[in-house]
């Protein structure tokens, strides 16, 4: 079965973290190279660019990297440490399967066919690795995590591993990885309805409802239908959502401003925000 779940500890065991997905895109460029080089006096640690072997292969500093993890524990310890305040990647656990042989594994992945069109794959964004793994069929997860056992990820203040209960054939030679638009789509659908549950838990004593799940997904639907997008405005709607203590476009005040201006719903939301602060 395949399965995604909560890990109840930090993981720093190499049980989970046999490899690491490192995005160098994330920082300036040569910023994550240069701390991870201060490790190489006291162990060794091998690693490849994803995007070598490639047509991205000029962009390698601009992209993933995957580092094996087996030979330095207190590298492996500090990155686990920053992946649990900043979105710089994925652990993999796989013993028994060599660096060159997960690299190119994960390379097969790197270009997804997109409705027939090749497209860069960010697979290694913990922000987006749980609605991912919700919405793809098994076969897909197999064809993600190739010979590994388990991927595992920090995000919304937890780490979350997902494991399937088959593993692909690594005899079989790689094939392009085909994901629909209609399962993108569900993606950001995921997306939205994960962020919702983490902004119920965080706010749980303060939401105006005995279902604190139900009022939050129905606010961040609420503000999806709206037009906004980042999770920075739906937390910002629900707070205010909160403040009027209750669905926040039936309010009075959203249906006064909404009814005597051309003000855009984001607008009104800042507007709102500005006189509740007073």
């Amino acid at each position: 079965m395949d399965k995604i779940e909560i890990v109840p500890e930090q993981p720093h065991s190499e049980e989970i973290a046999d490899f690491a997905v490192l995005d160098l895109a994330q920082k300036d460029e040569g910023l994550l190279l240069g701390w991870m080089y201060r490790y190489f006096d006291n162990a060794e640690i091998p690693w490849e660019p994803l995007y070598q072997k490639t047509e991205l292969a000029d962009l390698w500093k601009k992209g993933p990297i995957l580092i094996d993890l087996r030979h330095s524990p207190a590298f492996r310890e500090a990155l686990i440490e920053r992946y649990q305040t900043e979105y710089l990647g994925i652990l993999i656990s796989a013993p028994d399967v060599a660096l060159a042989t997960m690299a190119d594994h994960l390379r097969s992945i790197i270009i997804v066919q997109r409705d027939g069109k090749p497209s860069i794959f960010r697979f290694y964004d913990p922000r987006a690795l749980g609605a991912l793994f919700e919405v793809l069929a098994p076969s897909q997860h197999r064809q993600m995590l190739g010979a590994s056992r388990k991927w595992a990820w920090h995000h919304h203040q937890q780490w979350w591993q997902f494991a399937s209960s088959q593993q692909s054939d690594s005899s079989n030679p790689p094939r392009a990885l085909s994901i629909t638009r209609e399962q993108i789509a569900q993606i950001d659908d995921a997306r939205s309805h994960r962020f919702a549950l983490f902004m119920a838990q965080t706010y749980s004593d303060y939401i105006p409802s005995e279902d604190a799940q139900g009022f939050a997904v129905n606010e961040v639907t609420a503000a999806r239908s709206a037009g906004l997008s980042t999770h920075v405005d739906f937390e910002r709607w629900i707070r205010m959502a909160i403040k009027v203590e209750g669905p926040l476009m039936e309010s009075d005040h959203w249906q006064q401003l909404a009814g005597s201006s051309e003000r855009s719903p984001l607008q009104i939301l800042s507007q709102l925000e500005c006189e509740q602060g007073r």
